[in-house]
């Protein structure tokens, strides 16, 4: 809704477990939100700024892989970003993937657990500049910046085929990187194990054609 031009529609069919997005969504209207119904489905149309934010009420929902990730680490930040973001360019081709973070890159990656209990998860500091030589890091020396492009999709196939796409894009706009990785989370975050070599290798002859 934040976003400027955008209308959310429901594309999964509607099953057992559905979701209220529109339906939530529109109390942010204030009582000035119009409902539509149109085909059997209802949509509502919220004031904005720039006009309206159309959003259908009801969601389907279906189980996805979420989580999958490639990390950019650089020596010099704004060349850096650029690199991310042409791997972004590439991933966002690829069907069945949303890219969730604004822009498709995080800076703020995160690891399991916090010192503070309520948490589940806190800065990765071992990929954070600042702390290098107060911490265990994974940075180079060289290495000033560091930036995360998470994926998730429809099926693991879908972000297997994402990641390397993001990385096939990363290596040939490459400025200024000197690693890229991704997240082990040693099991702890779900079922699914993305290996970035044995994925990057299963689908570089079909991406370099």
């Amino acid at each position: 809704m934040t976003c400027p031009t955008t209308a959310c529609y429901n594309g999964i069919p509607l099953g057992e477990k559905t979701i209220s997005v529109g339906g939530k969504l529109r109390y942010f209207g204030d009582g000035w939100q119009i409902s539509k119904r149109i085909g059997g489905r209802r949509y509502w149309r919220i004031p904005v700024m720039d006009g309206e934010f159309l959003c259908e009420e009801t969601f389907g929902t279906v189980k996805g892989v979420a989580g999958g990730n490639i990390i950019l680490l650089g020596d010099e930040p704004a060349a850096t970003l650029r690199t991310a973001e042409s791997a972004v360019t590439a991933m966002r081709r690829c069907p069945d993937v949303i890219l969730p973070f604004p822009g498709g890159i995080a800076r703020s990656g995160s690891k399991v657990g916090s010192k503070y209990k309520t948490l589940r998860a806190s800065t990765n500091t071992a990929y954070a500049p600042t702390l290098r030589g107060v911490v265990a890091t994974e940075l180079p020396q060289e290495v000033r910046c560091v930036y995360e492009v998470v994926i998730d999709g429809l099926t693991l196939e879908a972000v297997e085929r994402a990641t390397a796409a993001g990385v096939h894009a990363a290596r040939r706009h490459a400025e200024s990187v000197a690693l890229i990785t991704s997240g082990n989370y040693g099991g702890k975050l779900g079922p699914f194990h993305i290996r970035l070599h044995d994925v990057v290798s299963r689908f570089s002859e079909r991406l370099s054609s």
